[in-house]
């Protein structure tokens, strides 16, 4: 099963949008990889995990993104 696995920080999106920005747009990229790529309609099996970081919780690079305590 394709999984889709994002990190954002917490409150950065609400409920709607989580729905109609990320779900949609990074299922719909990932579907229309795998036509591309001759895999077929992979849409059914795709699972996108969208996880809320702390701050702080999260880095990129090395750097911790979020205010220090």
């Amino acid at each position: 099963m394709p999984t889709i696995q994002l990190t954002v920080p917490k409150g950065a999106w609400n409920r709607d949008q989580k729905k109609t920005q990320i779900v949609t747009t990074m299922t719909e990229a990932l579907t229309n990889d795998a036509k591309e790529t001759d895999k077929g309609n992979i849409t059914p099996f795709i699972s996108v995990q969208s996880n809320e970081a702390n701050e702080g919780g999260y880095a990129v690079g090395g750097k911790i993104f979020g205010k220090s305590r």
